[in-house]
């Protein structure tokens, strides 16, 4: 019998990047002290078997994209009420 592996991102990585990414761009040094945790945490996540490393980098990345979609939009929507007086 053969068996099917199935994967899919980590949503805990991507929970921890994102929460790195925000704090790391307002305030740096407390950003990078998130930083610890969000590596461990997607270290435990392969090692604990709950994901593949390609999972975790997926997670990763969909983190890393939603920090950056928020902190453009919040400065796209500035930049509207500054222009609209």
């Amino acid at each position: 019998m053969v068996e099917l592996a199935s994967s899919f991102l980590s949503g805990h990585t991507a929970a921890a990047v994102t929460l790195t990414v925000a704090v790391l761009l307002s305030w740096p040094r407390a950003g990078a002290a998130c930083a610890v945790p969000a590596v461990l945490v997607a270290i435990e996540r392969v090692h604990s078997g709950a994901h593949y490393p390609s999972d975790v980098a997926a997670g990763a990345a969909l983190g890393l994209t939603a920090a950056a979609v928020v902190r453009a939009a919040h400065r796209l929507m500035i930049r509207l009420q500054m222009t609209r007086g």
